[in-house]
Parts: structure tokens; C-alpha cells; sequence
């Protein structure tokens, strides 16, 4: 790549003792041609800020989720959703070998033949009424027989269908699991050939849509006071380095984990786009406002990436024009894990400076 560097006299001087070029020499610069292609950002105003950082653990929302228990004992015939598949409403999960579903087969075809008999009766005795031979005790006694026997065909009835029954006659000992909501599996505690009782305390299934998830993170008791209901944070996740999800603070715990000594904070973030996943490893960084500047006082800032270090002097690359570039140097006041808050350079907000490249580009400039 083709340069022209401009030094003045002085900065010869310097350069000859081994030294960089100081904020008040003319800065080199170079011409790149229209192949070169480095990131940039702006420099801006903002209002410096302490982060803590924190460790945390991705999980399915809790407010947000539907736990699929067994209604009936009896074995697993087979199981058709794995963990983590997407499911819609309706879907079948497994499907259940139930003596439960046979009891309440016989039972409802027990109310059907009851049934039966009662209006048989009544057809008989409404004869016998109507031709003298029966009272009228007799005729409402089995009026009243028949409203009984159809009230328990139609509990009977609605008790099959609930589980899964067939009031046909035909249907099998089964009992199929569906999924009462669309979503994903995140928990599943179900195999083929188990056997269930319907008083299991775990749920086969654990569907969550998992379009907003949480992330419980841990403060440890030193931090406590610096955490905040509300509190603005980064979160960023091992499967994405370079991407950052935003949220806040939404609860705070009142106790401590008794075994980590830990506080747990939830934060409730946005994932329409599916890429947080339950247990995934999060690291948060917490947004403090730094009381001991001044109300409204702002420092220039830019992008943790633009800087350069170089024997004991902080640098940036500015941009002065298309393809054209200036070595300026600057004092870091503070540091965070985006930004660097810095003085100096002749900088103001708004002007553009290299973050992807800028330490080759600055050891081009500086040789």
C-alpha cells in the first residue's frame, strides 16, 4: 500500500530518540487507496459509567410455560416429541397403556345399560299408568329413574372424553399426551416402556414458547447494594461473542442461596429470534452511574477497539478524509468494557475513528 507520511521537523527530532509523536506535534498521516477497508466509529459524548459484571444462566420463562402432567397411570407405550423440538397445540407426545382408560370404558358402558333399562321401565310403566294398573308414584318414580340413569351416562361420558376415551365402544386401552400449547420441549421426563402413576409429581413434559426468556444471574453479597430493580445491562452469550442483547433488571431476590452465597437477579429479555437457548452460560454487565462525577457531565468516549497502546501512550486512528488517516494521541480517564473515556487529541463528537484494524493501520503509519 502506497503512503506518504508528512512529518514536520520536530517530529524527526523526536522520532530520532526513540520517541512517539506527542499530542502536539503534527500527527503522521497516510493516504490508503480505495482497496483498504477498516471499521470506524464516531466519537461521542456520554456519561461515564461504572459496569459490574456478573455471571449468569439462561432459562425458559417461568411465567410463560406449561408443565404436561400424566391423568392417568399405566406404561409408556411410546413417546413422538424429543427435547427441544417445537411442538404445535394439539400435537401428540406419547401414549400411555391406562387401566385407568378401561375402568372408565366399563363404567360408562355400565351407565349406558342403566340407562337403557330405566327407559324401559318407563315405557312400561307409562303403560300400566295410562290403563289404570299402575299409580302415579310409580309412573314419576320412574321418570325420576330415567333423569338419574341419563345424568350418569352424561358425567360418564364426559369423563372418557376427557381422557381420551371413545364412547363407541371400540376404543382402546390408550391414553394420548398432547401438547396444550405450541412451543418448544424444555424439560421432558417421559421414556418408552415407563410406567406412570397419576399421582407423579413430575411433569412428562415442559413446554415454554421461549419468545421471552429469563436469565438469573448471581451477586455476590459485596455487589448487593449496587443492584437496582430497573438497572439497564448487556448480556452477552458464548454461541455470540460479538453480539450484545439488551434488558434490565426486572426482580430482585430476597434471600440468598445457601450454597453459593449468591444472590439471584432476574433479567427478562426479548428472543423473538430463538438464539438464547435454556442453560446457556450468560455474562451480564451491569450499568452503574458513576456518583462521583458531576451531574450532566459527559467525556468523550469511544469504542474499546479504537485505542491503541503503545509504550505507555494511549492512541487513536482518526479519519481526516476518504482513504486518509491521522495519528492522534489521547489520555485514557476511564475504561469500560465497551467504551474508553479519553481527553486530548484535538477530538470532538462526531469525528470518525478506526476500531477493526486500527493496530495495523497505526503500526503502518508509525514505521
Amino acid at each position: 500500500m502506497k503512503k506518504v507520511l508528512y512529518i514536520v521537523a520536530l517530529g524527526l527530532a523526536v522520532a530520532a530518540c526513540g520517541h512517539k509523536n506527542t499530542e502536539t506535534e503534527k500527527a503522521p498521516t497516510s493516504s490508503a487507496d480505495s482497496s483498504s477497508s477498516y471499521l470506524t466509529d464516531s466519537v461521542r459524548r456520554m456519561n461515564p459509567e461504572d459496569e459490574l459484571t456478573l455471571n449468569g444462566t439462561v432459562t425458559f420463562d417461568q411465567d410463560n410455560v406449561v408443565r404436561v402432567f400424566p391423568l392417568v397411570s399405566g406404561n409408556v407405550e411410546k413417546t413422538t416429541a424429543s427435547l427441544g423440538a417445537y411442538v404445535q397445540k394439539g400435537q401428540d407426545l406419547a401414549l400411555i397403556r391406562s387401566g385407568d382408560i378401561s375402568t372408565y370404558t366399563n363404567d360408562y358402558q355400565a351407565d349406558k345399560s342403566d340407562l337403557e333399562v330405566a327407559q324401559q321401565q318407563l315405557k312400561n310403566v307409562s303403560a300400566q299408568y295410562k290403563s289404570g294398573f299402575a299409580s302415579e308414584t310409580d309412573f314419576l318414580t320412574a321418570k325420576n329413574n330415567v333423569k338419574k340413569a341419563e345424568d350418569e351416562l352424561s358425567k360418564s361420558g364426559n369423563i372418557l372424553r376427557v381422557y381420551g376415551g371413545s364412547t363407541s365402544g371400540t376404543g382402546q386401552p390408550y391414553f394420548s399426551v398432547k401438547a396444550p400449547i405450541a412451543g418448544y420441549i424444555v424439560e421432558k421426563n417421559v421414556n418408552t416402556g415407563q410406567d406412570l402413576r397419576s399421582d407423579n409429581q413430575n411433569p412428562l413434559y415442559t413446554i415454554s414458547s421461549l419468545q421471552q426468556i429469563w436469565v438469573l444471574a448471581n451477586v455476590y453479597e459485596q455487589d448487593i447494594p449496587e443492584i437496582k430493580q430497573g438497572q439497564p445491562v448487556d448480556l452477552q452469550v458464548l454461541a455470540y461473542p460479538d453480539k450484545t442483547f439488551k434488558g434490565v433488571i426486572s426482580n430482585i431476590s430476597s434471600v440468598l442461596d445457601e450454597q453459593a452465597r449468591v444472590l439471584k437477579v432476574r433479567i427478562v429479555l426479548p428472543n423473538q429470534d430463538g438464539l438464547l437457548k435454556p442453560d446457556m452460560f450468560a455474562t451480564i454487565h451491569v450499568h452503574l452511574p458513576n456518583m462521583s462525577a458531576a451531574e450532566g457531565a459527559k467525556s468523550l468516549a469511544v469504542s474499546q477497539k479504537a485505542v491503541v497502546f503503545d509504550r505507555d501512550h494511549y492512541y487513536v486512528i482518526l479519519q481526516t478524509g476518504k482513504d486518509k488517516y491521522e495519528v492522534r494521541e489521547v489520555k485514557v480517564l476511564k475504561n469500560t468494557t465497551r467504551y474508553a473515556f479519553i481527553e486530548g487529541g484535538n477530538l470532538k463528537p462526531g469525528d470518525i475513528v478506526v476500531t477493526e484494524g486500527s493496530l495495523l493501520l497505526y503500526n503502518d503509519l508509525t514505521d
